[in-house]
């Protein structure tokens, strides 16, 4: 079964879902869960404060890596490649190409948004 079809007929989103910002990731295991940490880099004084921690099974830890692969081969179908960071960039370069490729994205959806014919 496809992994998207699963989590798209499930009725589990909550109605007051916290949203958090995140460019920084951690990952780790051992011999029985996989642990995700998720932050936030600060340039200015070249820090990461982490914020949220996921623990789960090695089973559901694959589940998630192919629902984000999916989920990467769709958007890049869509809004073409995402280009590979150079592990050379300092993280401010890396937050400025982030925001750039966004504008990109977001004015592109708005013109076809704004050409697209009005019912």
């Amino acid at each position: 079964m496809d992994v998207s079809k699963r989590r798209n007929e499930s009725d589990t989103k909550p109605k007051n879902l916290e949203a958090r910002y995140t460019n920084y990731f951690e990952v780790g295991h051992n011999a029985f869960e996989f642990l995700f940490d998720f932050g936030q880099y600060h340039p200015e004084d070249a820090s990461a404060l982490i914020h949220t921690r996921i623990i789960t099974g090695p089973v559901y830890a694959k589940l998630l890596a192919d629902l984000l692969g999916e989920a990467v081969q769709r958007f890049e179908t869509e809004h073409g490649a995402i280009q590979p960071i150079d592990d050379e960039l300092d993280p401010v370069e890396i937050v400025k190409q982030s925001i750039a490729s966004y504008d990109h994205r977001f004015n592109s959806l708005s013109k076809q948004k704004a050409e697209r014919p009005k019912k």
